[in-house]
């Protein structure tokens, strides 16, 4: 087998990968090779226009595609997902929305024993990622962009918000939203293509002669050698080329594992880093003997609600006839997006939300209902592979947002669409109602569960496949998940879209979803959560499998992403972070990215 050698290798070309290669490659006097598994997407439509992202997730060769084991709290219903599989990462096919999570998100996890993860040096961290021209903030390579508003559906959604006493006026970087937000893209302002790692911070390393990328090739494992004590050293990778061929890469100084929360975890034990009575049963020999690679799988549980609009009325077109694929709409649509760089082409789509605390905590009956839920929901037994200590840390964290007036537990989506998903995580379709139905949509997100999974190799697992794997994130097995998320789902079908202005477009008694409940029948709670177990799914939002925090709590990494046991092998990546972020993690991917850059280049 054939080596060459590199000073920092970077397993994964994904968001952190691409960033950590354009960054780490500014020192002339350091090589740095990017190794992707996937291939070179960035002349496809598909990640470059705005609303196609939805076409690649389902194409093997730019998305992974995974599937959860059967989950016991959702049925025995198993979850299909998808993550970047493409230059890039999930960064070229996500849902291109771009904001920050919390203040007291970040400064818990270094509470947790990380210094320097707090608040203000993150904050700083992210705002090197981003140039969001609109409000001048961010001096970093990835553009942000606000779309113009073309209807009166994100008028009627910040006003319904205040008339029920939030806020609409929540910069979505300031750590401390609660209220409606105006959610930017990840998009070129001017050509209003996608802006993500695979060009925002490619292009400029592509042009150094110290940078090398390959795509299209597979990490098979790391390749450890002893040395004194309890600590080992990597000495490189073996991988396996497009044409099956085997070679070893050495690195000089570092490995850096940023190949996702799925796959660096899978990664790891494949090499023989990993739980030791695992590893065994499995016949790989272990390395470095860490229970909790693989463990504290987190990720946001999803539901939806779909509420039947009047029609007709102008400026409150929806968008049904674009979703149902319509010749003559997208035909329309995509002339708008060529000719002008407008229309539902040049949009996320998801771009009116709002993040909001437990509903009625700012009442005193809305507070001693939270204490009531509180005290009926600590399980005393159930902590999985993890210690005592993290789960009191993650449960007081999640309590404290409970309790607060502004502390947001659930993130809220609107859409003037007939969206959502299926039982088994598909998206749902416009297809799916009758031809001249249309739909107003709300999308919940749990901001932080408390349900904790995990994702090991089994024995058929390989590095280059995205199945045989067992991902478990046991949505809802934590009690005061599903009573979170019923108590705001119940929210936003009962009061939120029962208030004007947004009640006044919503047709009185009209149909919901084809799964979803009629006009009023989610008054009783146990009803909620009924539709809760049968409709959740997870968002695209994984974290947590190589934790970041002290060894004795369940940590994977230390505060400078080194792996305990090893003396020049960092994690770094969505699977690093101990408490999964409020919102989606794209920015506090890149966040981590940066901050993680600095560390290195200092020489921590």
């Amino acid at each position: 087998m054939a080596s060459v050698n590199f000073d920092f290798i970077i397993v994964g070309g994904g968001l952190a990968g691409l960033v950590l290669g354009a960054r780490l490659s500014e020192d002339p006097d350091t090589s740095v090779s990017v190794i992707e598994s996937g291939s070179d997407l960035r002349e496809d439509p598909r990640v470059n226009v705005p609303a196609m992202w939805p076409a690649l997730l389902q194409d093997p060769n730019a998305a992974w595609q995974f599937k959860t084991v059967p989950q016991e709290s959702l049925g025995g219903r198993e979850i299909e997902f998808y993550q970047g599989h493409v230059l890039g990462g999930s960064s070229a096919l996500n849902g291109l929305s771009f904001s920050a999570t919390s203040k007291a998100n970040i400064d818990a996890w270094e509470n947790l024993g990380n210094p320097g993860w707090n608040w203000t040096n993150f904050s700083k961290a992210i705002a090197k990622a981003y140039h969001f021209d609109e409000t001048g903030k961010g001096n970093g390579p990835l553009e942000l962009t606000v779309p113009a508003e073309d209807s009166e559906w994100p008028r009627v959604w910040r006003d319904t918000l205040k008339a029920l006493g939030f806020s609409v006026a929540n910069d979505p970087f300031s750590g401390e939203v609660c209220g409606g937000l105006t959610v930017p893209d990840s998009i070129y302002p001017s050509t209003k293509q996608r802006s993500y790692s695979g060009n925002a911070y490619l292009k400029s390393a592509l042009d150094r002669s110290n940078f090398t990328l390959w795509t299209q090739t597979s990490v098979d494992k790391v390749l450890f050698d002893k040395t004194e004590g309890d600590t080992t050293i990597v000495t490189g990778l073996q991988y396996t080329t497009k044409a099956g061929d085997t070679n070893i890469v050495k690195a000089r100084k570092e490995i850096i594992l940023t190949a996702g929360t799925i796959n660096s975890p899978k990664i790891l034990e494949l090499s023989g880093v990993g739980d030791k009575n695992r590893l065994d049963a499995l016949g790989i020999q272990t390395v470095i003997d860490n229970p909790f690679v693989g463990e504290n799988l987190q990720n946001h549980a999803m539901v939806d609600v779909s509420f039947e609009v009047k029609g007709g009325e102008k400026g409150f077109e929806t968008l049904e006839k674009l979703s149902r694929g319509d010749p003559g709409t997208i035909a329309a649509a995509m002339d708008a997006y060529q000719s002008r760089q407008a229309g539902p082409f040049s949009r996320s789509g998801a771009n009116h939300a709002a993040q909001l605390p437990f509903p009625g905590i700012e009442s005193e009956d809305g507070r001693q209902r939270v204490q009531r839920i509180l005290r009926q929901t600590n399980p005393k037994s159930d902590i999985e592979k993890t210690t005592e200590t993290f789960a009191a840390a993650h449960e007081a964290f999640v309590h404290s947002v409970l309790e607060s007036p502004t502390g947001a537990s659930a993130s809220y989506l609107s859409a003037p669409v007939f969206t959502g998903f299926n039982s088994d995580g598909s998206q749902a379709s416009a297809l799916q109602v009758g031809v001249d139905e249309r739909y107003f949509t709300i999308v919940l997100l749990l901001a932080h569960p408390l349900s904790r999974g995990s994702v090991h190799v089994t024995p058929s697992s390989t590095s280059t496949s995205s199945h045989d794997l067992a991902i478990d994130p046991r949505y809802l097995s934590h009690p005061l998940d599903i009573e979170v998320l019923a108590s705001h789902l119940q929210y936003a079908a009962e009061t939120l879209a029962a208030t004007d202005p947004l009640a006044s477009h919503l047709k009185a008694g009209g149909k919901r979803n084809p799964t979803g409940p009629q006009t009023g029948s989610f008054k009783d709670l146990e009803n909620v959560k009924r539709y809760v177990r049968e409709t959740t799914v997870g968002a695209q939002h994984y974290t947590g499998t190589c934790s970041m925090m002290p060894r004795d709590m369940g940590g994977v990494v230390d505060s400078k992403l080194r792996l305990y046991g090893c003396r020049n092998l960092r994690v770094c990546d969505a699977s690093i972070i101990p408490i999964t972020p409020r919102t989606n993690p794209q920015a506090t991917v890149y966040g981590i990215a940066e901050l993680a850059a600095d560390i290195i280049k200092s020489g921590a």
